[in-house]
Order: C-alpha cells, then sequence, then structure tokens
C-alpha cells in the first residue's frame, strides 16, 4: 500500500512543484451546499383527457398511436392540460408532444413503444450531423421542438424496448459509415428549444439510445424520476441535457452509458454558453459512465453545482472529456459532498477522448476556438473508496488545464492520479491512498500541497 497526503513523484523531468505544504492561502473554507435555484413552473390547465376515451387499449397489444395523438391534439385544442395514460401497458408508435401539456404517466401505467422500426419515419437532419446511420434518423418516440409549459409526470413507467435496436446496430458498431449500417436510432424523449419544463417521478427504460435529452431548454426540474437500462446497452445515456437553469435531484440512474451528461455541443444561445446554471444534487448513480461534461463542448459552459451525490459501481465518478476540432470554455464547476464506492475511475478530465493506452499528442497545435478549456473547478469533500484508478488530468501542450482545487478529497485506488499539461492543481487535506505508486503522477504539470516525501 502506498499512501501520502496527495504524495506525488516525478515521473518526467519537465515539470514543477510548487510546494511541499499546504499554504495558509488555500485554506479556505469548503463550499456550502448550494439551495435550490428558482425554476419558473409551467402553466398547464385543469381539464384532462384520458388516452382511454380516444380509443387506446391497455392490453400490451393494441397499437395505441392514433388514440394518444388524438387525445394531444384535443388538449392542445382546448388550450392545453394533462394527457393521461391511466393504469395499463399501452403499446405505441411515436408522438409529438404540444405546449401547455402533462403528460401523466399514471401508477400502474407503461407506455411501451413498438420495437416495429417500420412505424418510424426515416429523414436526414441537418441540424444533428451523426456518424450513426449515415445522416438518417429514425423518428424520436417522444419528441417536442419549440415548445412552452410542459410537463411529464406520474409513477408509471416509459419502456423503449431497445433490444432489438442494440442487437440492430452492434454490428456497424465501429463501421456507421458502412452503407448498410441502419439510420441513428431514436431516443426515448428528445425535447429542444423549450421553456418551463417539469419532469417528475416516472420510469424510463430501455432506451434504443439516449433516454432523455432536452436540448436548449431553460427553466427545467428533473425531480425524482429513474432511469433503467443494461450496463452493456450502447449509448443508453441517462440524461443528455443542455440551455440554461436546471434543477436536477433525487434522481436514481443506471444505463450502459453517461448516466448524465451535460452537453454544450451547440453554439452560444442569445450571448450565453449552451449549458449555463446547473444544480445536480442529492442523485444516486449507479452503473454507467458517471457525472459527465461532454464529449464535445464547442457551445461552451459555465456555472455548474453537482453536490450531495452517490456513486456505486460506476465506470466514472466526475468525468469531463473533449477532444481537438469539439472543444470550448468550460469553467465555473464545483462537485461538493460526493461518495464513490467500486468506481473504476475517481476522478478524470481529459483534452484527449478517447482516452487511449498511451497518448500521442502529435505535433503541438495552435489554440483555436475548438480547443478544449477546463479551469476554475472546485472538488471538495468527495470520498472514493475501492476505485481500480484515481484517476487523470490530462490538458493539451497548447491548452493544459488550468486551476483546479481539491479540498477535503480522499481516494483509496490501486493506481496513480495522472496529471498531465495541467496548472495551477492544488490539494488542501487530502489524500490518495494507491497500490501501485505513485499516488499522483506529474507529467508536464504545475501542483501545489503535495509532499513528494511524505507516507512510506
Amino acid at each position: 500500500m502506498f499512501k501520502g497526503s496527495t504524495r506525488g513523484l516525478v515521473v518526467a523531468a519537465a515539470f514543477t512543484l510548487l510546494a511541499t505544504i499546504t499554504p495558509a492561502s488555500l485554506r479556505a473554507d469548503t463550499p456550502a451546499t448550494m439551495p435550490a435555484p428558482t425554476i419558473a413552473p409551467p402553466s398547464i390547465p385543469n381539464k384532462t383527457f384520458s388516452i382511454a376515451d380516444y380509443g387506446a387499449v391497455g392490453d400490451g397489444t393494441t397499437l395505441n398511436t392514433d388514440a394518444i395523438t388524438k387525445a394531444l391534439t384535443a388538449c392542445s385544442q382546448a388550450g392545453g392540460g394533462t394527457v393521461l395514460v391511466p393504469a395499463g401497458k399501452f403499446l405505441t408508435g411515436p408522438f409529438t408532444l404540444v405546449s401547455n401539456l402533462d403528460l401523466k404517466i399514471d401508477q400502474g401505467a407503461t407506455l411501451i413503444f413498438s420495437d416495429d422500426n417500420t412505424l418510424y419515419p426515416v429523414a436526414p437532419d441537418p441540424t444533428n450531423p451523426s456518424s450513426e446511420g449515415n445522416g438518417q434518423f429514425y423518428k424520436d418516440f417522444i419528441s417536442g421542438d419549440h415548445l412552452h409549459d410542459l410537463a411529464i409526470t406520474g409513477a408509471g413507467t416509459i419502456d423503449g424496448q431497445g433490444a432489438k435496436w442494440w442487437k440492430a446496430f452492434a454490428p456497424f458498431k465501429n463501421d456507421m459509415h458502412n452503407p448498410a449500417a441502419p439510420p441513428h436510432r431514436p431516443l426515448l424523449i428528445n425535447i429542444k428549444y423549450c421553456q418551463r419544463i417539469d419532469i417528475e417521478g416516472v420510469t424510463l427504460t430501455n432506451s434504443p439510445m439516449m433516454h432523455l435529452a432536452t436540448l436548449a431548454c431553460q427553466d427545467v426540474l428533473i425531480s425524482g424520476i429513474t432511469i433503467i437500462a443494461p450496463p452493456k446497452s450502447p449509448n443508453t445515456d441517462g440524461l443528455d441535457p443542455s440551455g440554461s437553469n436546471y434543477l436536477i435531484k433525487n434522481c436514481n440512474i443506471s444505463t450502459g452509458d453517461d448516466n448524465i451528461a451535460l452537453k454544450p455541443v451547440k453554439g452560444a444561445i442569445d450571448g450565453h454558453p449552451a449549458c449555463e446554471n446547473f444544480l445536480i444534487t442529492d442523485c444516486t448513480f449507479g452503473r454507467g459512465h458517471g457525472m459527465s461534461v461532454g464529449g464535445q463542448t464547442s457551445g461552451g459552459l459555465n456555472n455548474v453545482t453537482v453536490q450531495n451525490c452517490t456513486f456505486q459501481g460506476t465506470d466514472a465518478g466526475i468525468r469531463m472529456k473533449a477532444p481537438r476540432g469539439s472543444g470550448g470554455l468550460v469553467q465555473n464547476l464545483t462537485y461538493n459532498n460526493l461518495t464513490m464506492d467500486g468506481v473504476k475511475h475517481a476522478i478524470s478530465i481529459s483534452s484527449v477522448y478517447p482516452i487511449p493506452k498511451v497518448i500521442d499528442f502529435g505535433t503541438t497545435r495552435p489554440a483555436d476556438d475548438k480547443t478544449p478549456i477546463w479551469k476554475d473547478i472546485q472538488i471538495s469533500n468527495v470520498t472514493a473508496t475501492d476505485s481500480s484508478y484515481a484517476g487523470e488530468i490530462i490538458g493539451l501542450p497548447e491548452m493544459p488545464i488550468t486551476g483546479i482545487t481539491f479540498t477535503n478529497v480522499k481516494i483509496a485506488a490501486k493506481h496513480s492520479l495522472r496529471v498531465q499539461n495541467a496548472n495551477q492543481i492544488k490539494f488542501v487535506n487530502s489524500e490518495i491512498d494507491v497500490e501501485d505508486p505513485p499516488a499522483v503522477a506529474i507529467i508536464d504539470a504545475t501542483v501545489e500541497g503535495i509532499d513528494p516525501l511524505a507516507g512510506k
């Protein structure tokens, strides 16, 4: 066992060790719990339209797309209200949401999406280029575009029956430009450019791809939802949000990809970054790739707090990723009061994505507006036990990662925390305990608060 108070070891000649004891200037109070932001709630009239009244049959075999669409149309024509999915198993194809709507999946209700791909129209999406499907996209299961005052609530389940879609995708996973590759898989829920959204209580499961994407949306509450998919189901992210003014709380997510992935992919919106003002709190992360940012960040991100969350058996805990050519400015992130157990990579922040076993940065390139920039990150009161890797902080020669402070962070892992091409990395009252030394491997980086002579 190799242990030090974030003990470091020189593993490359080009590095600078700034301090061997914590300076008084770094002994600041750790962040307090951030209060919940004020989210403008949706305004939905007190009217109810049960899909059963429009011919829906909850026997698990009758196709109810037309009945659901009729209920949504009636709701819209009446100025809005609740479209109720009552107890039962309702098979359906794709449908489109409307404004001033609460789609309520009642307790005992399951909305089941058919895995018959002929029910889903295929079309190109010029706003969303993708290597998957050669630019062709199946229609998403539940979609909404430029809507306002929208809710999806209830104690029921929305099931995407993804197994057939995953199987069709598998042969082309590494060859998506093959002309025989199927179109881009549908998302379970895809909401774009909407305002005042409330998603509460529902269970989402087995999406063919991402479960819940909210692109460039504003004033969003996501509370108390459960998202479940098998650990090897491809690209089944739990939440993929972007926009501004989000509160995500009390969610339980286990998937085959990112549990939550903030997606600052699109360009700035009205002068603001693609992701801004997020609080993610009191969530439980199971299987999956963790609390992520990226893998593309070209739209920019500012002001995100993740607090009071637990990670159990997750592939990564804190994860940020973007490669050259798909990066942007990501700044002002706070992670506080997190507990991790059996997480493979406790901390993973990288401008090389995907991370190969051996990193070759190639020739140094000039920085441009697509270079990943990570700066001003506070990580406090984090405990990680039984990790495979303490993790990695990997910047670029032309753009080092700058300004990460670890305060009261305790990581127990088999392998090192690798810090490469990074400046102003500070440790305060923190410990990294590894079986395979060094605890912190420093390559072309500047680090404070590390005592290279401490420990055994």
